[in-house]
């Protein structure tokens, strides 16, 4: 596995009150940053989603965003549900207060705030 920073302007710093919601497909994932503004984002046709609430950075830096390449977890989920892997993509969200995100769904985009 390869980790890159990933382009989807997730700011996991900081987060607090992190919630997710599993609706018609898509992870929904919100929180508010240290300045209390709410945020959320809906990673869209999700394959596979986890939750780690124990921190452990020994391969990657934390409060950060990554795309994971080479992704054993992405080429396993993608052969039990039948879908060529190469239209998903595996991200992990580290939010260094509370715990780490790893999603893989088509894509992301964000989504207004109630």
């Amino acid at each position: 596995m390869k980790y890159h920073p990933a382009d989807i302007d997730i700011n996991p710093a900081d987060a607090e009150d992190v919630r997710l919601q599993f609706e018609s497909g898509d992870l929904v994932l919100s929180y508010l940053d240290w300045k209390d503004v709410p945020h959320a984002w809906r990673f869209q046709c999700t394959l596979a989603f986890k939750w780690d609430d124990e921190l452990d950075f020994s391969e990657i830096r934390d409060d950060s965003c990554y795309e994971v390449q080479e992704s054993s977890w992405l080429s396993r989920q993608a052969k039990l549900s039948a879908v060529e892997p190469a239209n998903y993509t595996h991200y992990k969200l580290c939010f260094n207060a509370c715990g780490v995100l790893d999603v893989i769904c088509e894509s992301v985009k964000v989504e207004p705030c109630v």
